[in-house]
């Protein structure tokens, strides 16, 4: 998978990705630095495709369930996972998604060897500070297990732990999830 990032001059922004190549990695900006991952094992993505499965198939007016949709967090950007965002976002051209209570009710990330500390602090911090009222952190080492938090003056607190099946928080009320048995 070969790319080629644009020659590049002081700190990046969120909306200059939209410039970057569509080549299965992921570009976050990070106090204006480019943060370039590869693109998520087996495991990542099979817990994240049933993950957004079982959430559309539960999604309830004004939301929809999106997949690595791009966030911004001021001039930064990161993209989670999984994000519960508006039906009303614009899902063509490049403008940047505004962030906060109403727009986005609920970011997923899935942890990976490779992002264990960014998943577990950085970005619950981060999408805290945006206001995002719902998070969830699926661990998937040695067993898929879901932690939900809400968002409690400006912090995120556990709700719930979800091992085989569940109800958790969303946007709309309450969502059963079952987790996958994965090898």
């Amino acid at each position: 998978m070969s790319s080629v990032v644009p020659q590049h001059r002081g700190p990046w922004h969120f909306d200059e990705l939209a410039d970057l190549p569509e080549d299965g990695r992921r570009y976050e900006v990070v106090d204006g630095a480019l943060h370039v991952t590869p693109p998520p094992g087996h495991l990542h993505q099979a817990v994240g495709a049933d993950l957004l499965a079982q959430l559309a198939r539960q999604c309830a007016p004004p939301w929809r369930v999106a997949y690595e949709w791009p966030l911004p967090l001021g001039t930064d950007g990161r993209v989670p996972d999984l994000a519960v965002v508006r039906s009303d976002a614009p899902v063509r051209g490049a403008g940047p998604y505004p962030v906060g209570s109403e727009q986005v009710g609920l970011v997923v990330e899935i942890v990976s060897p490779s992002s264990r500390k960014t998943d577990r602090f950085a970005k619950p911090g981060e999408y805290a500070e945006a206001g995002i009222p719902l998070f969830w952190r699926v661990e998937t080492d040695p067993d898929v297990v879901l932690h939900a938090f809400r968002l409690v003056d400006g912090g995120y607190v556990e709700t719930a732990v979800v091992r085989d099946a569940g109800e958790v928080d969303v946007p709309w009320g309450r969502a059963r999830v079952g987790l996958p048995e994965l090898r």
